[in-house]
């Protein structure tokens, strides 16, 4: 299953109880992902945001009034491909998809696509925002998934979320 549709399948379903694989530890200035393949860190979500388990990602947050962001990374087996063939492989499976714009942004010193659509699972209809990026031998995707209602109220708070990555070694020490 893609980064999206997990995403929006999480959206679809109850949140449960943490977590991933990995450890995520928060402080200050965000929180700090880690697990044997990767270290990053991301920038700050509020309160309204509930870290809950999803399978095959990293990072899956649902916010109390709906909506959620998730993070993912992928280091073994990774080739290399252009960051607009990664994010087309991310949206298969999504069904009526309308793009409404992508654009090259910078992310930790390295070039992302960042790209914004609507789109339907099931026949439900959902609001997407996807950050594709690649680092030192891995990808890294970042996503907001939320309704039509309540994806503008949700997308400050991602920013914040992805431009607060950082690519950490991965024995590095915890958060701030």
């Amino acid at each position: 299953m893609t980064l999206a549709l997990r995403a929006t399948v999480g959206l679809l379903l109850l949140a449960i109880p943490c977590c991933a694989g990995g450890h995520f530890e928060t402080g200050a200035e965000g929180g700090v992902y880690r697990d044997g393949q990767t270290a990053y860190r991301v920038g700050p979500l509020d309160r309204s945001w509930h870290r809950f388990g999803l399978s095959g990602g990293d990072l899956a947050f649902r916010d109390d009034s709906g909506g959620s962001i998730l993070a993912n990374a992928f280091c073994e087996g990774i080739k290399d491909v252009p960051l607009d063939v990664l994010t087309n492989q991310a949206l298969m499976g999504l069904e009526q998809k309308q793009e409404h714009g992508r654009e090259i942004v910078t992310l930790d010193g390295r070039a992302a696509l960042r790209t914004r659509l609507s789109a339907a699972v099931d026949g439900v209809p959902v609001e997407l925002e996807l950050v594709v990026t690649k680092k030192d031998g891995c990808t890294y995707d970042f996503e907001l998934a939320a309704g039509e209602r309540t994806f503008a109220d949700r997308e400050a708070a991602f920013w914040r979320f992805v431009q607060g990555f950082r690519q950490l070694p991965r024995n590095s020490p915890g958060v701030d």
